[in-house]
């Protein structure tokens, strides 16, 4: 018997906290279905029949279209020398109705942390507390409320996952491979053609102790999914997170967004874009486990979602048009031609936001100064204006090997720059090579001035200190070399 609650304990014992990077806004938002706890459903309570049925439950209310997890136990016990059978659902989360302070409507929902012994009846936790694992007479469960209905069971070793770091979404690539979402929820809100960016709404807070701790908190988290017909199956597209702190003002509601991103946006080397169809929302009353008190209290309403500002376009067909030891060009085609592309790149595995960063007007990319034989992770995304962007696309490519005689280092040697270090501008002698084009290159790839030559020499004005790189195409390929503008 122990064996059920313990397990069902430790599941909930194991979420932690969640969040992720700060996204753009728009302006076109549509309510998500139920998401303002009007409507509410009674349900009635359950009993266990030992030798007369005893109630193990009150009857309870939950929004209409949110669900609270139920762990159904079908066992038998010995009770007076007597074998019973234990057939009961027990409840694991403590809903009410907030139809006090709700900013929109009549009602809001709340969501406490509790112990098991408040929501058995008095008589059900003296007749079943011998078989209950005895640490969660003791233990604070969180309540766990979702507008689809999710067997947390299959969720466990996911959120065993789930780190401190609000960048950290890997739990997400377990999600996709390891759980099939036909078996892990039913339901959610249909999202009807749009997609969303942002889940708006208005959330108070109030820790148990009272303190505003912050390490104590509630979790919001959202699920972006799609029906695959090719696969038959329910398919993980998006998702995001976000934490929920006790503010000053423990009055009144205060905003929150949340932003929700596309599998595409965290992993677009593995996955292609896909638009979600249903929405899955879980809300957790106060989701840290070393801080989380009894009492603490998650008030949600007037859940909205926002969509996705699709004026900035896609950009397809990402492409490698050339490369060599240390140089590549990327080209790629874009549905809306913006007002520049970002470019980030770097070495395979870097972290985004700390790679190497430029613009560009035309849709491609020259990279100089690479390393030879190594593999680098490109990224690029549309800007339109100083509002909009597209989502990331992504390459990955690797340099040639360089040998210790390789054509370009040996041609390389034959070209001359005076002077180096410069001031202003400087000289660039052929050394014989047969040259149709000089480029100069910032050191971030960026192109400068490019030119077409003839003859054995040209002179390259340099628009400010730092470091350039000449490019000189010649028919066995291009050749690099740096000159330094004091």
């Amino acid at each position: 018997m122990k064996k059920y609650f313990s397990v069902a304990a430790f599941m909930l014992w194991a979420f932690g906290t969640m969040g992720v990077a700060r996204a753009q806004i728009t302006d076109s938002i549509v309510p998500l279905r139920d998401g303002n706890f009007e409507v509410w459903v009674d349900y009635p309570g359950d009993t266990v029949t030992f030798i007369v049925p005893i109630p193990v439950i009150d009857p309870y209310s939950l929004p209409e279209g949110w669900y609270a997890p139920m762990f159904r136990i079908d066992d038998t016990v010995e009770y007076g020398g007597m074998t019973l059978p234990l057939n009961v659902s027990l409840p694991v989360a403590k809903v009410s109705r907030d139809s006090l302070r709700a900013p929109q409507g009549q009602s809001g929902l709340i969501a406490e942390s509790f112990l098991l012994g408040d929501v058995l009846s008095p008589v059900a936790s003296l007749v079943v507390g011998q078989m209950l694992d005895s640490s969660l007479a003791t233990e604070v469960i969180p309540s766990i409320v979702t507008n689809a209905e999710v067997d947390l069971m299959k969720i466990l070793p996911l959120m065993e996952r789930v780190s401190d770091d609000p960048s950290d979404l890997s739990w997400l690539m377990d999600l996709v491979d390891s759980i099939d979402l036909n078996e892990l929820m039913n339901g959610g809100a249909p999202l009807d053609g749009f997609e969303p960016k942002l889940l708006r709404g208005m959330y108070r807070y109030l820790d148990g102790n009272g303190s505003g701790d912050v390490d104590d908190n509630a979790t919001l988290v959202m699920l972006g999914t799609c029906y695959d017909p090719v696969l038959n199956k329910r398919m993980l597209v998006g998702a995001g997170s976000k934490n929920l702190f006790q503010r000053v003002d423990t009055v009144h509601y205060d905003r929150f967004n949340l932003e929700y991103y596309t599998l595409n946006e965290y992993y677009p080397e593995q996955y292609a874009f896909a638009k979600a169809d249903t929405v899955v929302v879980i809300a957790i009353s106060s989701a840290n486990e070393k801080s989380r008190a009894r009492g603490s209290k998650l008030y949600l309403d007037s859940l909205v979602l926002q969509q996705r500002d699709e004026s900035c376009g896609r950009i397809t067909d990402v492409r490698l048009d050339n490369s060599s030891t240390i140089h590549a060009v990327v080209r790629w085609n874009s549905t809306v031609v913006p007002s520049r592309w970002m470019v980030e790149y770097g070495e395979a595995g870097f972290y985004r936001g700390y790679g190497f960063r430029f613009t560009v007007t035309d849709s491609v990319a020259t990279m100089v100064n690479l390393t030879p034989n190594t593999t680098y992770d490109f990224y690029v995304r549309s800007e339109c204006g100083d509002t909009s962007t597209s989502t990331w696309a992504y390459l990955q490519f690797t340099t040639d090997s360089l040998t210790p005689h390789s054509v370009q280092e040996v041609l390389a040697e034959q070209v001359k720059l005076t002077p180096n270090p410069a001031r202003g501008r400087c000289e660039v002698d052929f050394g014989g090579l047969s040259v149709s084009r000089v480029s100069l290159y910032s050191i971030a790839g960026q192109l400068l001035v490019q030119r077409q030559v003839e003859g054995g020499s040209v002179t390259l004005e340099l628009p400010g200190r730092g470091v350039y790189v000449v490019e000189l195409l010649t028919p066995q390929g291009a050749v690099h070399r740096r000159v330094v503008n004091d």
